[in-house]
């Protein structure tokens, strides 16, 4: 029997000095909102407010491994993968999507989590000429303090970000389509997974709801 352990890892693209790879963190909403199918910050009843997600990894190891590898995480929503996937497939000559996140309890200094994303697409550089990476995938992971707004969300307080490391990878056309087919096909297979149990336990609540309401 092989007892070894099970990967999370949907997806990676890697080189002699840098790395990208994109991890299974998805999860599935409560029944109470299984229309859903991703959990989306629902309130569970331990008060907890998960949200599912592909966990994304940045490695820098130009200057060395172990101690000396940089390391970036952030999160991307399912629903970016087929986005930018559309766009790749279209051949667009320029893309952008830019992403900041703060969250977590704050530690000793008051300060949250906080990571930034950047995935851009320009087919050519300044002088015109085309690239051959034309991709370009960063994160950068760093602190700050987190404010409630007056709608119950959050933001980061101006002027209270300390940054901490970043990582950029630059990636063709087609290591970047095949990174978003991989990760693309892997939801797919999860949602046909999950959300026909989900849908068929909710409908079964409704019905005894609804029997019961009759009855009474």
């Amino acid at each position: 029997m092989d007892n070894g352990w099970i990967q999370n890892q949907i997806a990676i693209y890697m080189t002699n000095k840098k790395l990208v790879e994109f991890n299974d963190k998805l999860k599935p909403a409560p029944i109470e909102y299984y229309g859903h199918i991703h959990a989306q910050g629902e309130k569970l009843e331990d008060g907890s407010r998960p949200r599912s997600c592909i966990g994304m990894v940045l490695q820098d190891y130009s200057n060395g491994t172990g101690d000396k590898t940089v390391r970036v995480m952030a999160n991307l929503s399912p629903e970016f993968f087929p986005y930018a996937l559309s766009r790749a497939e279209q051949g667009v000559e320029r893309f952008e999507f830019t992403e900041e996140k703060i969250f977590g309890q704050p530690d000793e200094k008051g300060l949250s989590y906080v990571t930034k994303v950047s995935i851009k697409r320009a087919s050519v550089d300044r002088e015109g000429r085309p690239r051959n990476y034309p991709w370009c995938v960063m994160v950068e992971n760093g602190r700050g303090v987190k404010e409630t707004t007056q709608t119950g969300g959050v933001h980061m307080k101006k002027g209270s970000y300390i940054k901490g490391n970043t990582v950029f990878v630059n990636i063709n056309d087609y290591d970047f389509f095949s990174l978003m087919v991989q990760t693309c096909r892997f939801i797919q297979a999860w949602e046909l997974t999950n959300g026909p149990k989900q849908i068929r336990e909710a409908k079964k609540r409704i019905a005894q709801q609804q029997a019961a309401r009759t009855e009474s």
